[in-house]
């Protein structure tokens, strides 16, 4: 009995000694899935984006404002005021007047004045509407070209890339016009960069 005894408190002396560990198990794995959840804050820089066509319509820089900067007003991004990134642009004695996207050099010299983490530069480079006519049918093709520069200051390197959306507008009855082709294209391919750029963060 003796014997019987003294093995089941040995029994019980590494039961609890064991039980703790698993019962913190629960509690470090929730902890840990808490952090994982948490996603960092970057410092975004955006430079004035450039619109090389010849469409200059409302409602086009209503569409980029809305997809080229908005994107960034939430809690995941801090936004460089333009102020301060003007700046920066005036340092380096760039102007946008020249059509030209801004090199690496000139985006190194932004994000390390704004303190950024990544800087964004974008053209709208192309942007062609064609109206086609038939006996039966009218249609109106729009396609836009933007071209962007993701410089990222932690690995001092530039990320440059080129984006495409069109889009066509048809009506058998009536007129067609150019604003929802316009805006469609526009919106496809301002939806295929910024997904390549939150990619890349």
């Amino acid at each position: 009995m003796k014997k019987i005894s003294i093995i089941t408190m040995l029994c019980l002396f590494v039961i609890s000694m064991i039980a703790p560990t698993y019962a913190e198990e629960p509690i470090k794995s929730q902890s840990a899935a808490r952090a994982s959840t948490l996603k960092p804050v970057y410092n975004i820089a955006i430079v004035p984006y450039i619109n090389s066509t010849e469409e200059t319509k409302g409602y086009i820089q209503e569409i980029i404002d809305s997809k080229y900067t908005k994107l960034y007003s939430n809690e995941n991004f801090q936004m460089v005021p333009f102020v301060d990134v003007q700046k920066a642009l005036n340092t380096t004695g760039y102007e946008a007047s020249s059509m030209e996207l801004a090199d690496k050099d000139i985006l190194a010299a932004v994000a390390k004045q704004t303190n950024a983490d990544y800087v964004i530069a974008m053209e709208l480079s192309q942007l062609v509407t064609t109206r086609h006519m038939s006996f039966f049918q009218a249609k109106v093709v729009t396609k836009a070209k933007l071209r962007y520069k993701l410089y990222n200051a932690e690995q001092s390197k530039v990320m440059s890339f080129q984006v495409t959306g069109s889009s066509e507008n048809k009506t058998v009855f009536g007129g067609v016009g150019y604003k929802d082709p316009i805006t469609k294209a526009l919106n496809e391919a301002m939806d295929e960069a910024n997904e390549k750029i939150m990619s890349n963060l």
